[in-house]
């Protein structure tokens, strides 16, 4: 079966996805594919979801991926010109371009079993159910200043502590567990919705460093409570990358 997909759009759900991990599992379901995964010690979780233009019209598939590193490199391997296709076999794929002239430029890449490759341990539908009460945008230039007084500190333990100040939104990059400490507090947010944050919001490094890679505004939603939080990026209009994070605590 051929899919209706285009090798950006491939690319762009891949690419955040090989950011976290090397291998994951896309699974095909009516008129999407998505893929839910987590960094190697499980601090980031990643939904990504591509909604493609028509319906696969097939019982959901999985597809385990071992190697995302290795398909990005057989996708490199391809021209931009001319017509792209995804075609699913039995235990593998084909990937390739379809030329002008008729010819075909393609690789085969093989599937791996079920127990090989692991997806993320988290019930997608109870994390987009949780209530959120608090929401922010964290602009491009924003995530980049955050990143910069990460590399200002000098420190790999240093974490992110959130807070808000007269609908403001605060972050200070430091390590409060240890003592003569540079550190850095920056404003990234000017427009705080909903409740205010009632204590401090402390969180790991890791996931901005995901987030950096996209070229669109982050809009940021707090679940109070439990301390959930999710950063979404909608890279186009079909693209969706949702990461999810849990507060440390302390």
């Amino acid at each position: 079966m051929f899919l209706p997909i285009s090798k950006n759009s491939f690319e762009k759900i891949l690419k955040p996805i090989s950011r976290l991990t090397d291998s994951c599992v896309l699974r095909l379901e009516h008129n999407k594919i998505f893929s839910l995964c987590s960094s190697q010690d499980q601090t980031v979780i990643l939904y990504a979801n591509l909604n493609l233009e028509s319906d696969l019209n097939l019982t959901p598939t999985k597809l385990n991926i071992i190697s995302i590193s290795k398909l990005l490199t057989g996708l490199d391997c391809l021209s931009e010109d001319g017509e792209f296709f995804l075609e699913l076999k039995t235990n593998h794929f084909l990937c390739g371009i379809k030329e002008i002239d008729g010819s075909k430029n393609h690789f085969k890449y093989h599937l791996v079993d079920d127990k090989v490759v692991t997806e993320a341990p988290v019930n997608i539908n109870k994390i987009t159910g949780l209530k959120f009460n608090t929401s922010f945008d964290l602009k491009q230039n924003t995530i980049k200043k955050i990143l910069s007084g990460y590399a200002f500190t000098a420190n790999p333990n240093s974490k992110l502590y959130i807070r808000s100040e007269n609908n403001k939104v605060f972050a200070t990059i430091d390590d409060k567990t240890q003592c003569n400490l540079d550190n850095v507090d920056i404003c990234i947010s000017d427009t705080l919705e909903g409740e205010p944050i009632p204590d401090d919001i402390i969180l790991n490094m890791e996931v901005f460093k995901n987030i950096s890679q996209s070229r669109y505004d982050v809009k940021v939603k707090i679940n109070n409570q439990y301390k959930v939080l999710t950063f979404t990026s909608s890279e186009d209009k079909q693209t969706t990358l949702k990461y999810i994070i849990s507060a440390l605590v302390k």
